[in-house]
């Protein structure tokens, strides 16, 4: 199949991360792919070096809506498309009318479990615009039959897959790394890779490293991710003293090698705000990490609690610390739970299991006719 993704924000993150590696599966697959985003935008650059075809589009501006999806459409009838897969609100409407009449199906991949119906517009899109829809998890799929009233059989639930974080080369690399990062072999580094936005929860990720740093000065916490909240973090970090113990790292295009320096992964992402199926959380399985985190959205598919790591409440600090001491203590633990994880990733999680699911629903859609 000639296959087009699309995503139309502004940074580079999870959803934006499976763009790129469902591309290239996909093109392992036997097929031929183009990837549309912003132009400069980082996943075309990513592309571009991984040599999958790319096509810039300025995906921005509400009315512009229909010119940016003129520009789309003439993108599908230049290469032949015959998959259009939509990964944002913006170019998923614009999808929709790109392929309108045309022999293109449409499917539409929803990377967070909140609303995607939000105007008259989304509506319409919703209801004649999309052939099949993809969840990342259950959680997603519930909201859109929920609260957008798509019918539950125009979504297919998709797990996202990465590829292994395991390589010949580790050790060395994580010794560079700690060694950059100046972390001593023997500290425990507690990663966490997440915007720096209210519903990832950091605020309670840094209470809980407090009562962490409490009984273990021997830990630190490295942060990987840029956003609104960084001043605040940061003093919030100052006022609980443990600003030496947080290294805050910004955005990084080298989560590969940062993921070999963490010992343990945690992710604190808030109840019922949008998380979904953390790609975060898959890396580090895919690195074989114990993972302490809370239990929203589809973040209990990938955990096995007291496995390969612990699931706590939302908003709860004392519990995710206390899951942290628990790992933290007893390295056998850690290392059996690591081996869960690596176990789970390989299993069920793996990019190719994914780029072979994704493939099956766009097989279906054109043999169905799919929902428009």
């Amino acid at each position: 199949m000639n296959i087009l993704l699309s995503d139309s924000t502004d940074i580079f993150a999870g959803g934006e991360d499976y763009v790129l590696i469902l591309s290239k599966y996909l093109v392992r697959r036997g097929h031929a792919v183009w990837v549309s985003a912003n132009p400069a935008h980082l996943l075309l650059k990513k592309c571009e070096a991984s040599g999958i075809q790319t096509v810039p589009i300025p995906f921005v501006g509400m009315s512009r809506v229909f010119g940016v999806a003129g520009l789309l459409r003439a993108a599908l009838r230049e290469h032949g498309i015959d998959i259009i897969h939509s990964n944002a609100n913006y170019d998923r409407t614009c999808a929709a009318l790109a392929s309108a009449f045309l022999p293109v199906r449409h499917i539409a991949g929803v990377h967070s479990a909140h609303s995607i119906q939000h105007n008259i517009t989304h509506w319409m899109r919703n209801r004649w615009g999309v052939d099949q829809f993809i969840a990342d998890a259950e959680a997603v799929k519930s909201v859109l039959v929920r609260e957008d009233r798509i019918p539950a059989s125009l979504i297919t639930v998709v797990p996202i897959g990465v590829e292994s974080g395991i390589t010949e080369d580790r050790a060395s690399v994580r010794a560079a790394v700690r060694a950059e990062l100046g972390i001593a072999q023997d500290t425990i580094a507690i990663g966490n890779v997440a915007r720096l936005v209210p519903f990832k929860g950091h605020k309670g990720l840094l209470e809980a490293a407090a009562l962490v740093v409490r009984e273990r000065r021997d830990v630190v916490f490295p942060i990987v991710g840029d956003g609104e909240l960084l001043d605040i973090l940061r003093e919030q970090a100052r006022s609980l003293g443990i600003e030496r113990q947080v290294l805050f790292l910004g955005f990084r295009d080298d989560l590969d090698r940062l993921y070999t320096a963490f010992d343990i992964y945690c992710h604190s992402s808030l109840e019922l705000a949008a998380e979904a199926f953390p790609l975060a959380i898959l890396r580090a399985l895919s690195s074989g990490l114990p993972v302490v985190c809370t239990n929203v959205g589809g973040i209990a598919m990938m955990v096995e609690d007291g496995i390969s790591g612990f699931l706590c409440p939302p908003e709860d600090p004392a519990s995710l610390g206390d899951a942290l001491l628990k790992v933290i203590k007893h390295p056998a633990l850690r290392e059996s739970m690591g081996h869960a994880s690596l176990h789970l990733f390989t299993k069920r999680f793996h990019a190719e299991a994914m780029a072979e699911k994704v493939e099956k629903v766009y097989e279906a859609s054109r043999v169905s006719g799919g929902g428009s």
